[in-house]
């Protein structure tokens, strides 16, 4: 899902009515890339896309905002609804405490080796082992792969 051209058209929009010429974008560090950026020939990283939000006085969710709207051709408050009901449903499901554990202070946390697990998946297969129900019977009544489920199965011995 590129939002290439949507960017350029955002940043051309923003900057004209804003006044604001490649001149006044100077302490930016994308400033050389700017042309390109509003040519759609380049794409912008998270933290130079902050940075050039801030040189812009425009809130980069909102940025964001405006060029997801328009890739999917729908209004932009639309795009904001839907991120304000994904948010709250993260947060009652516990989502925003979890986020905020990963960090000592603004610095994440390193975490265990390997690829993270999926509670839910394992403990459905618990529960369907528990219930006597073969691996290739839990496999495909959660529609996971069998080394996945052999996996979890073995945690539970």
């Amino acid at each position: 899902m590129s939002l290439k051209k949507e960017m350029a058209g955002a940043i051309r929009a923003i900057r004209t009515i804003r006044g604001l010429d490649y001149g006044d974008l100077a302490n930016v560090s994308v400033k050389t890339s700017i042309g390109n950026l509003e040519q759609a020939k380049h794409s912008i990283t998270l933290e130079k896309l902050t940075e050039l939000s801030e040189a812009l006085r425009f809130d980069p969710v909102a940025l964001l905002a405006l060029c997801i709207a328009n890739q999917h051709d729908e209004p932009t408050e639309a795009v904001l609804e839907r991120a304000r009901a994904q948010l709250d449903s993260f947060k009652a499901e516990g989502g925003e405490e979890l986020f905020r554990s990963q960090f000592a202070g603004k610095e994440l946390k390193k975490r265990t080796p390997g690829k993270p697990g999926n509670t839910k998946n394992a403990e459905a297969v618990r529960e369907l082992k528990a219930l006597g129900l073969s691996q290739a019977e839990v496999a495909q009544k959660l529609g996971l792969a069998r080394s996945t489920v052999h996996r979890y199965w073995q945690q539970t011995t």
